[in-house]
């Protein structure tokens, strides 16, 4: 391992030099000396100095910054499953842009990938009882705020609930039809209050 490590950064610093990046260089530790004399070697002095088993690099771990990349790889991971739940459960690039920022090609490309076909023209209405079914699954798991990623979730559930009764149902018909009584639930409380 150590004279590949030797190999990577005398590559990377010679490329570095070739692009006149000296600051790069320079961050990684080499004085212009040494840059100088990296840069007059020959091919053979190149490739006995990256093989040499003694080691020029040292290594040190930066700990916090190691558990901050971790946790954002982590991070990451959890979202690019979501994103790929939402697509499989027939997300919308409405749907899709709103709750992660995707683009609709970005969008396409993503089904292309999982293999997702989206039947064209309008999102099916559900019938009434499947429509009755919804709003009752979302009492269950219901979150305030819409358009966070919690209520993204418990859409998600409902949809995966509600699957196996109510063929071809899709999330963006869920996301729709929640959207919607939530809005005409808020408009019943605001006349009762009124009123």
């Amino acid at each position: 391992m150590i004279p590949s490590l030797n190999y990577a950064v005398l590559t990377d610093a010679l490329n570095a030099l070739k692009e006149g990046d000296i600051r790069h260089c320079e961050s990684m530790g080499f004085t212009f000396d040494e840059m100088n004399a990296l840069n007059l070697l020959s091919l053979d002095e190149l490739f006995m100095v990256s093989r040499a088993m003694t080691p020029f690099v040292s290594v040190s771990i930066r700990h916090d910054v190691l558990l901050h990349l971790l946790a954002l790889a982590r991070q990451e991971h959890k979202r690019q499953k979501q994103i790929n739940r939402a697509v499989r459960l027939g997300g919308s690039i409405a749907l899709l842009n709103q709750y992660f920022g995707l683009t609709s090609n970005e969008t396409c490309l993503r089904r292309r990938l999982l293999g997702v076909r989206v039947p064209y023209g309008r999102t099916p209405e559900p019938n009434e009882e499947t429509d009755a079914e919804i709003w009752r699954q979302w009492q269950q798991c219901r979150v305030d705020n819409l358009e966070s990623p919690d209520a993204l979730t418990a859409m998600m559930q409902v949809t995966e609930t509600l699957l196996p009764k109510a063929e071809g149902l899709s999330l963006t018909t869920v996301w729709k039809r929640i959207a919607q009584c939530e809005k005409e639930a808020a408009a019943h409380r605001r006349t009762l209050h009124a009123g």
